[in-house]
């Protein structure tokens, strides 16, 4: 059976490859399209604006690529950032620094 599950006698189409009626399909209406470019650019400015705007989305569609949805996800990192000036340094003895980066760090973490 072809479709048989870990069936591996057809190989099948390459992923991402084009369909080759879709392949087709799209080289022809480039041809017509290219054929009806002189009527196209004579009639676009005598449409009203929202027309002309319709016109324009659609042959968008053609040229750019189609969005697709993206899942995300929220990152299990920290959002909130707190920030502690200290005037200077040399206040702190290195012990104290270390000991209070210790102790930041044992309750944010």
């Amino acid at each position: 059976m072809a479709f048989e599950k870990g069936n591996n006698l057809g190989s099948g189409r390459p992923k991402g490859s084009a369909n080759k009626i879709s392949k087709d399909i799209r080289e022809f209406s480039a041809l017509l399209l290219q054929g009806e470019l002189e009527n196209l650019k004579a009639k676009l400015p005598t449409l009203n604006d929202g027309d002309y705007l319709k016109v324009i989305a659609m042959l968008y569609k053609n040229v750019l690529p189609a969005q697709k949805y993206i899942e995300t996800h929220e990152s299990d990192m920290p959002t909130e950032i707190s920030v502690e000036i200290v005037d200077r340094l040399s206040h702190f003895t290195h012990k104290e620094i270390d000991a209070a980066i210790d102790d930041y760090a044992r309750n944010k973490w």
